[in-house]
């Protein structure tokens, strides 16, 4: 056998652990930064507050049973990737029969029971249904006050939006349903309903009459009255059903019910006349949503899911791109839950944890820190993936880990300022206690009140996630 000095043994194969991804670039080397990517997990489906996918439990009143009726009631739905709420869209009638006698019992039903799996709640108040068989959105009682209203073909009742007697009825019902649910924490938002047709702020299927801006005003000044604590939704058909008012006029509404801090929805996704005249996301007005995103949740609402065709829904991508466009923090869908997550099991769990904010860690800034009362800046770095901003503050929590102990402070920020799609370098000031010296382990934790904000990362505990070591002196 022949000895050559430079040729050696085949070598061994490097093992699957030792190959590198290169994932990560090297973003800083200063040395008090901890890069936390590493750590962060996309892949999990999160369960937090106020964002995701909602489901019409109440469709239009407690005469029309979809979409509850052939659904299975002992399933609560645990397994559909971040749905937060039920909403009920019903009927004034349905729970004024009689005048000043209020009947909330089925809807205390349906918080009771559904709560219990930590859903929340959002709630339409209807007063004109588009069908003969329910003329009584609004209560009998109302017309027989003398409301004036238009008798229309099929049994339909329409009340005239406008009149007084009818806005005198319909505050003092507003005024009991706020007195029950305004600032109530299972209750995410009321959907203005009270004026249109379903409650969608337009007269089709029924008298098409174009009111003017001034009668929607004051829709909107009662319901913001009796719930100065809740988000208050309007439905984007107050404004695109009815360009003809004129420019300047639902120029004037807009500014109107932007100032008074509502949000904006739209429940026509992917309906077909919009599909095939407007842009890709078939959004009719997509401007609209960024005079409303700062105030409130942005909301959408897709067609009726089984009666959509293919070549309408394109595999979701238009209802995903118009949930990206408007910054949506709720998506619901017109339709049963369980065929709906059978038939887009993968466009609910992409959007799931989009829907709204959604939080890294991407590194921190920990130098040393110091006791006696001096002021430490410890800077995080958050990334929100989500579609929106967060319209709820948290509350961020620091513990210190160490051999002598442990501590742990609440500390200012906000993340409301947090924006989708930005990193945002967060500020801490940590004050430890004078005891405590030596090297302890860092973590950091947003809450809503004792409930953890899970984030996009692993090894959290607690809702806790470690940010690394840092030495006290």
């Amino acid at each position: 056998m022949f000895d050559y000095p430079n040729v050696c043994d085949k070598p061994e194969p490097a093992s699957a652990n030792a190959i590198g991804f290169a994932q990560f670039d090297r973003r800083r080397v200063s040395p008090d930064f901890r890069d936390l990517r590493p750590f962060q997990d996309d892949r999990r489906i999160l369960r937090n507050p106020h964002k995701g996918w909602y489901w019409h439990y109440i469709d239009n009143g407690y005469l029309r049973d979809n979409y509850r009726v052939r659904h299975d009631h002992a399933d609560h739905l645990e397994r559909f990737p971040g749905l937060n709420h039920l909403y009920l869209r019903f009927d004034w009638g349905d729970i004024e029969k009689e005048k000043g006698v209020y009947d909330w019992s089925y809807i205390y039903q349906i918080l009771n029971e559904w709560s219990e799996y930590d859903y929340r709640f959002a709630m339409r108040f209807v007063t004109y249904e588009g069908d003969g068989s329910i003329p009584f959105a609004t209560p009998e009682y109302v017309f027989k006050e003398g409301a004036r209203g238009y008798r229309l073909p099929g049994g339909r009742l329409e009340p005239d939006y406008g009149d007084p007697i009818f806005l005198e009825h319909l505050e003092r019902f507003l005024e009991e349903a706020g007195r029950r649910f305004n600032g109530h924490p299972l209750i995410e938002l009321i959907d203005l309903g009270t004026f249109g047709t379903w409650g969608e702020g337009h007269t089709g299927n029924g008298s098409d009459i174009i009111y003017p801006a001034d009668v929607i005003k004051k829709h909107i000044d009662l319901s913001r009255r009796y719930f100065p604590d809740t988000f208050l939704i309007l439905n984007d058909d107050h404004i695109n059903h009815r360009w003809a008012r004129g420019w300047d006029e639902n120029m004037d509404l807009i500014e109107y019910a932007a100032a008074r801090g509502m949000g904006l929805e739209d429940d026509s996704v992917c309906v077909r006349y919009y599909a095939e005249n407007c842009g890709y996301n078939t959004l009719r007005s997509p401007w609209l949503f960024d005079k409303f995103y700062d105030n409130a949740p942005v909301v959408l609402e897709f067609e009726h899911y089984a009666g959509v065709a293919p070549e309408i829904f394109k595999g979701g991508f238009p209802f995903v791109d118009a949930m990206q466009r408007t910054g949506c923090t709720f998506a619901g869908f017109h339709g049963y839950p369980v065929p709906w997550l059978e038939r887009e099991p993968y466009l609910t769990e992409y959007a799931a944890n989009r829907l709204g904010y959604w939080y890294f860690l991407d590194g921190a800034d920990v130098p040393r820190v110091m006791t006696g009362g001096c002021p430490n800046k410890v800077t995080l770095y958050v990334e929100n993936r989500g579609f929106a901003k967060a319209y709820h503050k948290y509350s961020m929590k620091i513990r210190m880990v160490g051999d002598r102990g442990c501590f742990n402070q609440e500390v200012e920020c906000d993340n409301r300022a947090w924006a989708a799609g930005e990193i945002t370098a967060v500020p801490l000031t940590i004050h430890p206690v004078r005891a405590m010296q030596g090297e302890f382990m860092l973590y950091v934790g947003l809450f809503e009140n004792e409930r953890p904000i899970e984030l996009g990362m692993k090894n959290g505990e607690d809702g806790f996630y470690p940010v690394g070591t840092v030495t006290v002196e």
